[in-house]
């Protein structure tokens, strides 16, 4: 376990101030605990894990998977397939195939100022999703659809191009009666960003559909939500959920234990998975602990544009020189599993026989000798111009796991002769000209979940790489572009076999194995905790559990 530091002592933890006695839960309020306030409200502009998480208590998605992991409709009423009907494979105009897909509304689906939520909505989103001038998330990302046909108020037709595999999966959509004129006359990503209703007035109950509405909320430190009063479905148990801020997640575990904070995910957005090991050791009868295997990859993006991480074998002697497993077992005790690709092994499409890096520092160090670069006077590496194996390593400041997983890996690369120069800043400039500009030089902890829907493209498709040019939209913060890469996933992208899509997304696997675009180090477990009295709160590694927040319970 090379270049591992002990885990904190109790004490650092702030596990040794607990209050002798435990508040009793507000059975009309839930307070959750979160770090990363967001400086863009906006739901599918620049989207993160932190906004997933928050955003879905009132703005849901077409469709989600739940906790069985099985696709349904969230704001529909049918889930559309081929075999029902709802989806049918056509012919397009010049001979290929493509498909309509048709969708309803739930009736009564309503505004949070009760405007019905209609098929124009639909158009209006889409139009917006195909201006490159503004830049919508590309989760499942409505640039799919060639066209969106209103058949009546609540039903229309998605028109795809091609046959897709995620024909049935789709984001949220937004309020054309607020956010149209506002898009009219700001039609470029920062002007449009800068007025629209989600960030000048996020507390307007018409831009919420789900089944609380963002109902007020202090910069920096709070959110709060309340019951949507034109919600269709299931009438929240729980009257008021309220998102509470701090700084960092020493100061969010503090809370918990002050009873200022009732239920709390585990990193990333919340306390790290270290400190729920030893909340669970210290307290295990005072909270539930929720952990489930997940599918949110911990990856390192590479920037490729850097001449000497563009070498595969020095990609490769980063591997490694990394123990993944050794980190795994001694910060998490094992429950978060080592990577070996993007896929988790809970997904229906991992391939387990792609080619893996074992912590191998002697073989590391051979790669390093084959591309030129040799242990110099101080053990850092340096090439014949006389250039050090040196790169600029950034991740979020205040992420107690992700600072110190940085800190892990520098010790270790140290011991291959990679020097590693750790540089922690803030979560929007972190967001912003690091990850979606580009702007780190050398590798970038981020992290991304592949729902089984969402395809490989995100972070893998050489036209998932943010540029100005796409309004900074992509993960695919290395810059990789492979076309052999490009055909495999637009293989598994139009594939509606079952068979067909885990041959496509093996195919995947082993390229990304191949060509390491990025460097894969762990899955985040789906992990909670929450006092005793919260109820029907099922985590699920496939999406959000903000989606069914309504099923939530407080005694």
């Amino acid at each position: 376990m090379t270049g591992l530091k002990l885990l904190p002592a109790l004490a650092a933890l702030g596990l040794m101030t607990a209050p002798a006695a435990y508040a009793q839960a507000d059975d009309e309020q839930l307070v959750l605990g979160a770090r990363q306030f967001l400086t863009n409200f906006h739901p599918l502009v620049q989207v993160n894990n932190t906004k997933r998480n928050l955003i879905n208590f009132s703005l849901r998605p077409l469709t989600a998977f739940y906790l069985d992991g099985n696709n349904v409709c969230v704001l529909c009423e049918e889930l559309p397939t081929v075999e029902n009907g709802g989806a049918k494979i056509v012919e397009n105009a010049d001979g290929s195939k493509g498909m309509e897909v048709t969708f309803k509304f739930k009736e009564g689906l309503s505004w949070g100022d009760g405007t019905p939520v209609t098929s124009d909505d639909v158009v209006f989103t889409w139009e917006m999703a195909n201006d490159p001038n503004i830049g919508f998330s590309n989760y499942n990302p409505w640039t799919r659809a060639s066209d969106v046909e209103v058949i009546d108020e609540r039903t229309f037709v998605i028109h795809l191009p091609e046959v897709m595999q995620s024909y049935n999966s789709w984001d949220q959509v937004i309020p054309a009666h607020l956010e149209r004129p506002i898009y009219e006359a700001n039609k470029d990503l920062e002007s449009y960003t800068r007025q629209t209703l989600y960030n000048r007035e996020p507390d307007n109950p018409g831009l919420w559909n789900g089944s609380y509405v963002l109902s007020d909320y202090a910069v920096g430190q709070r959110v709060g939500f309340g019951v949507n009063p034109h919600w269709p479905g299931k009438t929240p148990d729980i009257e008021r959920i309220v998102v509470s801020y701090r700084d960092n997640s020493s100061a969010l575990l503090q809370a918990v234990l002050a009873d200022e904070i009732e239920t709390i995910v585990v990193s990333p957005g919340g306390i790290s998975f270290e400190q729920m090991l030893e909340l669970r050791k210290q307290h295990p009868d005072r909270f539930q602990f929720f952990v489930r295997d997940g599918t949110n990859l911990e990856r390192i993006a590479v920037n490729l544009d850097n001449p000497a991480l563009a070498d595969l074998k020095v990609r490769q002697a980063l591997m490694h020189g990394i123990d993944r497993q050794a980190i795994t077992d001694a910060l998490f005790e094992g429950l978060q599993a080592a990577a070996h690709t993007f896929e988790s092994p809970v997904s229906p499409y991992y391939n387990p026989d792609v080619r893996k890096y074992e912590f191998d520092p002697e073989k590391a160090k051979q790669l390093l000798a084959e591309a030129d670069w040799t242990p110099g006077p101080d053990g850092i590496c340096v090439n014949d111009n006389g250039d050090r194996l040196s790169f600029e390593f950034v991740t979020t400041a205040g992420n107690t796991t992700r600072e110190q997983l940085a800190l892990v890996i520098q010790s270790q690369l140290k011991d291959i002769c990679v020097e590693t120069q750790n540089k922690f800043v803030g979560l929007q400039e972190y967001n912003g000209e690091y990850a979606r500009k580009r702007g780190f030089s050398g590798m970038i902890l981020s992290s991304i979940q592949f729902s089984p829907s969402t395809s490989p493209r995100i972070a893998l498709g050489s036209d998932a790489i943010p540029t100005e040019e796409n309004a900074w939209v992509g993960n695919n913060f290395s810059g990789y572009a492979s076309e052999h890469m490009d055909e495999a996933v637009a293989g598994f992208e139009q594939s509606l076999e079952e068979t067909e899509k885990a041959k496509y997304s093996g195919q995947v696997q082993e390229i990304f194995a191949e060509d390491l675009p990025m460097l894969p180090l762990y899955f985040y477990a789906a992990a909670y905790v929450a006092i005793p009295q919260v109820g029907n709160f099922n985590s699920t590694p496939f999406d959000v559990n903000a989606i069914w927040a309504e099923e939530w319970t407080l005694n």
